[in-house]
């Protein structure tokens, strides 16, 4: 059995989707997660940025004794998780390859969308990672939507009629895809809006499901389990601590007080 903690890490705010999971799958386990407010959105910068920004987050949580690391950002998963995974022994878990075999699975006509970041989409990861598990017979419509992400972590309401995400979608919309996949950690917070958009027979894909499956299934086989009977859950943010713990206490519905966190 292991008390430490799960560590969880993103951009921003939309990590909170994948620590939903967690808590709800395992609600005994441990979890520190930290959001680089500060310095979100990740998707329009360079690849070198957005691997040193993932590494000061990855030390923020070793320096916390994490055992296992959960990617909760897409850009920080196909940008700097390899890298990340080549130079730490904590295990680390990433949406992608999770989200990608959710698709696969349930994909009836083989053709699947995707909306991330920038920088998600330039990768192909999820196209790549999709590829393998259908082999070549499949199209995968990977659409950028750099807009989403500052009108998420905004503070009005997002309406499905919004001018920006009716824009973001169109292609998504317009296209015969049956499945599509939110990948970007911060779009299970407008997945109701966006399905609104989408016709009654595509599916959404929430990889944030599939984290907490993979995850559980690596504490157990690596009995990395907890057996504390206390529970503490730890919100960072490098941005604003006092407007973080008031959005996040909204989200959650629970009273949370975050910390501010310096990285470097």
């Amino acid at each position: 059995m292991d008390n430490r903690s799960i560590g969880l890490l993103d951009s921003g705010l939309g990590g909170l989707t994948v620590l939903e999971k967690i808590a709800d799958r395992m609600p005994e386990e441990n979890t520190v997660f930290i959001a680089d407010q500060a310095r979100l959105p990740y998707g329009d910068r360079p690849d070198a940025e957005i691997k040193l920004f993932t590494r000061q987050l990855v030390d923020f949580l070793l320096a916390k004794d994490v055992k296992v690391i959960i990617f909760a950002c897409n850009t920080a998963t196909a940008i700097a998780m390899e890298d990340m995974r080549s130079e730490i022994e904590v295990p680390i878990i990433g949406v992608i390859q999770s989200g990608s075999l959710a698709a696969s699975r349930v994909t009836k006509n083989r053709k699947i969308g995707v909306i991330s970041t920038q920088a998600t989409a330039k990768s192909h990861a999820y196209q790549r990672e999709i590829a393998q598990r259908l082999e070549n017979d499949v199209e995968v419509l990977e659409v950028p939507t750099p807009k989403l992400v500052p009108l998420i972590e905004g503070d009005e309401e997002l309406l499905a009629d919004n001018p920006a995400l009716k824009e973001s979608i169109a292609p998504i919309v317009n296209s015969d895809i049956d499945t599509l996949i939110l990948g970007c950690t911060h779009y299970p917070l407008i997945e109701k809006q966006i399905e609104q958009n989408l016709a009654d027979d595509v599916l959404i894909i929430d990889p944030a499901n599939q984290v907490a499956n993979y995850t559980q299934a690596l504490l157990e086989q690596r009995d990395l389990l907890t057996d504390s009977k206390e529970v503490t859950r730890e919100y960072y943010t490098t941005g604003d601590a006092a407007h973080f713990s008031a959005v996040v206490s909204k989200l959650l519905g629970a009273n949370i007080t975050a910390g501010h966190a310096v990285v470097d």
